[in-house]
């Protein structure tokens, strides 16, 4: 087969129904046997054998080009004459116009290329600018990486099954890294990513500016920023894809297991790292302002060997990375309630604090946190069906707040207090064994009733206190197993 027809077949669709020629076919087929097939003898201005190994160390990707527009032959003259590299791509003309239209330049350099002038087929050199974009793929080699690329350059982007509105100003997808183009993710040689297709510059960079102060953490519990990149109007965010989903999916995936001693110490370690992460972003000033099950993603495997375990883990994603899991998610599934799940773990003080113009504070999101911890108690103590019934015996119709199932209502003379669902959940806690005495979830259930379910602001417990006594629970539950899981219970709930 002639290298121009394997070159052909290594074409590979990707994102923006483009095509690109991975790195790794462009290594495999641009051979030496395969060069000197392709330039016969009386072409070369080398020996025998320097003009291929001329090209394997520096013109691989232009010799692909050339192949691909059957101008293989011209590799000569651009090489000896121009000296041109793969370093010199993409591309460009000198002019417009006039003689030097023909003369092409590196668009990094504006180093001249003048051979191309001597093309007797001025629709070749067309061609030329025109397929080196099939080359030009890049590749993501570090978390957090900017890359501004050309309109016509492709992302190394497959597999990209599917694809849904977000807003007015974004598009979602899930897809995959090819191979060749990544070296993030030594675990996983084509990991699926979440990319976001923002159109607005100022949205992109208010959530780029955002993604980079989380970044900067470091933390492990932080969802990870895979690159950003800017394609003339269009900007990308990439993620990593939480395959296990988000904490909800988590709870209806393993709703069966035993209740186990090491399911209950592996919550704990979540919950902790969660809090952790919530520490790291007040000590930033940074507040979330959207902690629900919803925004918890859910890994089931390694992907950063720094930063990701080799088992599962629980991680905290910004609002709008989220989303993307759960708008494309829903495609398969029911859709979730955005507005409704985001009021259900609203504060007490959100409305008074939104009409008075004031930003939300931290221990706003202490009560979210506690919201959400009450409800993975309940799930790991009985299961989600148990989950959903306290969510809906939170819902009346008298009350147009309680139709979100919110953890709090409002009395007839504006007076603010726990839901009397919220207090009757907690002592239906009580009543089992996990939840009675002195063990681990006993302690846990004080700690989201009298720290953060706590309608007075200034009574909830910020992230540092609350880590602290967290970490001693699993402190004294790493030493005594039977302080974490009774050996009375019956561990199928």
């Amino acid at each position: 087969m002639s290298l121009y027809r394997q070159l052909n077949k290594c074409l590979i669709p990707c994102h923006e129904d483009a095509e690109f020629l991975p790195l790794s076919e462009i290594s495999a087929r641009v051979t030496e046997d395969n060069i000197k097939s392709e330039v016969p003898i009386r072409k070369r201005c080398f020996s025998n054998r320097s003009l291929p190994r001329t090209i394997l160390k520096q013109a691989r990707k232009i010799f692909s080009i050339l192949v691909l527009i059957q101008e293989a032959q011209a590799i000569v003259d651009l090489v000896c004459r121009d000296n041109i590299t793969d370093e010199d791509l993409p591309l460009t003309r000198q002019s417009m116009s006039g003689d030097d239209q023909n003369v092409l330049i590196s668009a990094k350099t504006g180093k001249a290329f003048p051979s191309f002038s001597l093309w007797p087929r001025e629709a070749r050199v067309r061609d030329f600018l025109n397929f080196q974009w099939l080359v030009q793929a890049p590749v993501l080699n570090a978390l957090g990486q900017h890359i501004s690329l050309d309109t016509k350059c492709p992302l190394p982007l497959i597999d990209c099954v599917m694809k849904c509105k977000s807003g007015p100003n974004s598009v979602l997808h899930k897809c995959k890294i090819h191979g060749a183009h990544q070296s993030i993710f030594k675990n996983d040689p084509e990991p699926y990513v979440a990319l976001k297709e923002v159109n607005n510059d100022e949205a992109f960079e208010k959530e780029k500016t955002n993604l980079e102060l989380i970044q900067s953490l470091k933390h492990e519990h932080l969802i990870k920023l895979i690159a950003t990149c800017q394609k003339g109007s269009i900007c990308y965010f990439i993620f990593p894809w939480a395959d296990g989903g988000d904490l909800r999916d988590f709870w209806k995936a393993n709703d069966t297991i035993p209740r186990s001693q090491e399911l209950v110490v592996w919550s704990l370690r979540q919950i902790l790292g969660i809090v952790s992460a919530i520490k790291a972003l007040h000590g930033k000033n940074t507040r979330h302002g959207d902690i629900k099950p919803q925004n918890i993603l859910h890994f089931l495997k390694a992907h950063d060997d720094a930063a990701m375990d080799s088992r599962r883990r629980l991680i905290l994603a910004d609002v709008g990375v989220s989303k993307i899991h759960r708008e494309i998610t829903s495609m398969r599934q029911d859709p979730t309630n955005c507005q409704q799940s985001t009021v259900t773990y609203e504060a007490p003080e959100a409305q008074s604090d939104q009409r008075e113009g004031k930003p939300r504070g931290r221990r706003y999101d202490m009560w979210s946190l506690g919201c959400m911890f009450l409800e993975f108690t309940v799930w790991l103590v009985f299961d989600y069906s148990t989950v959903r019934s306290f969510r809906k015996s939170r819902r009346t119709r008298d009350d147009p707040k309680d139709a979100f199932g919110s953890f709090f209502v409002q009395t007839s003379d504006n007076l603010i207090q726990i839901h009397s669902a919220v207090i009757e959940a907690i002592g239906h806690l009580r009543g089992h064994p996990l939840c009675s005495g002195d063990t681990a979830l006993v302690d846990l259930i004080q700690l989201i009733q009298h720290h953060l379910l706590q309608v007075d602001v200034r009574a909830r417990t910020e992230a540092p206190e609350l880590l602290k006594r967290l970490e001693s629970i699993i402190h004294r539950a790493e030493q005594d197993g039977n302080y974490v899981y009774p050996r009375f219970v019956d561990n199928n709930g």
